[in-house]
């Protein structure tokens, strides 16, 4: 009896360990990523894998999960269980345009999930394929009435913010463009690059190196002032196209029911990454704002974005999916 008792003492002490929140610590991190590797939000995620392996202090694995705009991601993210194993790097397109453009995204932005920490604000940008030999927007202007059946330009999601910049860039230079949709950013890239679709709408993180070496040019970047990393590219702003002064963001957000705990161990291990001046020089290279944001800030974020897309959404004429 008494070697029985000691056996179950030991098999009731292992459970325990194994539940503890110090087992879980073992467990690999898994940040899901709604797009295919090589886009913008898969780099960002890879870059963030990185730091936060350190910071937490446990394995961290990048998990693409492309489809449906981010939907497939965001839905497994909604089935996750709230233990700390399971987080998504996500753009605004999953918790704010998706739930104005479908009737029913299989999740609930407002009460499915735990927001954790805004990472960074980016800028949509407008390219072309420099082969089609346009320098400016007046200039792209002009080859699209000349062309009006090439009058195509690339998106990475139907449904998505660059699919309705591209409707108020069409709007504003007086020649609708019609949109062609691809699965994320990079397999766009690559048919920009091999001259498949004239124009696209993408991040900058996507197409600041391209643009760079002249192999695609970008004509404008939303927000309100220039990008740092191609100061000489207009804003749509600057030429006259209104609508999209506002610049997405990256965030991580997490199930519903996370603990308080995890939320504040995580959100400690984002500022740590973003406040490492090297790290926020890769991010600005990239294109991107390295700035954290806390939980109840992400949820105000979501909120204006919303605002923001909403009637812009609605006067294109765009019917729900």
């Amino acid at each position: 009896m008494k070697h029985l008792s000691r056996m179950i003492a030991v098999l009731t002490l292992g459970l325990t360990m194994m539940m503890s929140p110090t087992h879980a610590q073992d467990a690999p991190l898994h940040v899901l990523v709604g797009f295919p590797p090589g886009g913008a939000t898969d780099v960002i995620a890879r870059m963030m894998a990185d730091k936060l392996r350190v910071s937490l202090n446990r394995p961290v694995v990048v998990d693409n999960k492309p489809g449906a705009g981010g939907m497939v991601a965001t839905q497994q993210l909604k089935a996750a269980a709230p233990d700390g194993n399971t987080v998504m790097l996500t753009i605004d397109h999953s918790h704010v345009i998706v739930p104005l453009t479908f009737k029913n995204p299989g999740y609930n932005p407002l009460t499915d999930f735990t927001p954790l920490a805004g990472v960074a604000s980016y800028y949509t940008v407008m390219v072309i394929n420099s082969g089609i030999g346009v320098k400016s927007m007046p200039e792209f202007g002009a080859w699209l009435k000349a062309n009006p059946s090439k009058a195509n330009y690339g998106i990475p999601a139907t449904g998505s913010i660059p699919q309705f910049a591209g409707l108020l860039v069409g709007k504003a230079l007086g020649t609708p463009m019609v949109d062609v949709a691809y699965k994320g950013g990079a397999p766009l890239v690559q048919d920009l690059l091999g001259g498949q679709v004239p124009a696209g709408f993408l991040s900058l993180t996507e197409s600041i190196e391209y643009h760079r070496v002249g192999r695609m040019r970008i004509l404008a970047v939303s927000g309100s002032t220039r990008a740092q990393a191609a100061p000489e590219v207009p804003t749509f702003q600057e030429q006259g196209i209104k609508g999209i002064d506002q610049n997405p963001w990256l965030a991580f957000f997490g199930p519903k029911g996370m603990s308080a705990d995890f939320v504040d161990r995580f959100g400690r291990a984002v500022q740590s990454a973003l406040n490492d001046p090297e790290f926020a020089e890769k991010m600005a290279k990239l294109g991107n704002v390295a700035t954290y944001l806390a939980p109840a800030k992400l949820q105000d974020e979501v909120d204006k974005a919303t605002r923001h897309w909403g009637p812009v959404i609605k006067s294109s004429g765009y019917e729900l999916q």
